[in-house]
């Protein structure tokens, strides 16, 4: 008798079994390995195509966006923008250095803001500088990885030079660039598409890189900036660092503000379209 019962409970179990893993099926309850859907992570050694840069899978992208727009609220937000008043945007090429905290901290004492196109060798050096950059509501733009024409290199180079630069300034801070400006402005039409972001030129051209006087690289941006200009500079020079203690409250004073480059074509309604590029945004 005992025999029979044990008999009849190991037929039951095994009953049970088969019907709770057809239940578990029926409701997807399956072992998967769940994708990692995190920040890609790309080789600057990895030999790929420029098709490669493109295609980052849609749901990836959403979350970099939205945690892009956690990290840095105050360069979505153009709300305390007066429409009334006119904007411009102050960029600094080939940084950060010793020199960008003076920068940063003559913008904040200004309620003012700036674009700082990064070269991804100095990323690991300033890593704290970056971060600073990013969390006063400033804008950091990919300036490639060490400052060469990108005209002269192959579309391999290309890539490691911009998505390895993003790629650095990611893992330090977060944060994707989603502008670019080209090494010495060199860029074309076919260059500016393979780039896959907006290509920033500029307006107003200091020479400071050449002139390194403070006196000449503040007259040449008092003496001819306009509603709309991009302003380019270094923050590489101790004058540019002078000049820009001068020139950021004299332009405040003058009734302009300054902006990054994002929130000013959000104030103007101009998109950035990657593979084109800009030099200003005028009103026309």
């Amino acid at each position: 008798m005992m025999k029979k019962v044990l008999i009849l409970s190991l037929i039951t179990l095994m009953i049970l079994s088969v019907n709770i893993g057809a239940n578990a099926d029926e409701v997807g309850i399956q072992q998967y390995n769940l994708p990692n859907l995190g920040h890609a992570q790309y080789s600057v050694e990895k030999a790929l195509d420029l098709s490669v840069y493109a295609s980052e899978p849609v749901e990836e992208q959403a979350l970099a966006d939205e945690e892009q727009a956690l990290i840095n609220p105050e360069q979505q937000d153009t709300s305390e923008l007066d429409y009334d008043k006119p904007v411009v945007a102050l960029t600094f090429d080939d940084g950060p250095s010793k020199y960008t905290p003076e920068i940063l901290e003559v913008l904040r004492e200004n309620n003012s803001k700036a674009t700082f196109f990064v070269v991804g060798s100095s990323v690991d050096n300033y890593k704290d500088t970056l971060n600073q950059i990013i969390n006063e509501g400033n804008e950091i733009g990919n300036h490639t990885y060490n400052h060469k024409d990108l005209t002269t290199v192959t579309n391999e180079e290309l890539y490691k030079q911009v998505k390895g630069t993003d790629d650095l300034i990611y893992s330090a801070t977060g944060y994707t660039p989603a502008i670019m400006r080209p090494p010495y402005g060199a860029s074309d039409d076919e260059l500016n598409k393979k780039i896959l972001k907006p290509v920033i030129k500029w307006s107003v051209d200091t020479r400071d890189w050449e002139n390194r006087n403070t006196e000449m690289i503040v007259n040449e941006i008092l003496e001819n900036v306009q509603d709309g200009d991009i302003v380019l500079m270094h923050d590489l020079y101790e004058s540019t660092a002078e000049a820009a203690k001068i020139v950021i409250p004299e332009l405040v004073e003058r009734g302009y503000q300054l902006v990054t480059v994002s929130e000013m074509s959000e104030y103007r309604g101009i998109s950035l379209t990657e593979g084109e590029q800009f030099y200003n945004m005028y009103i026309n």
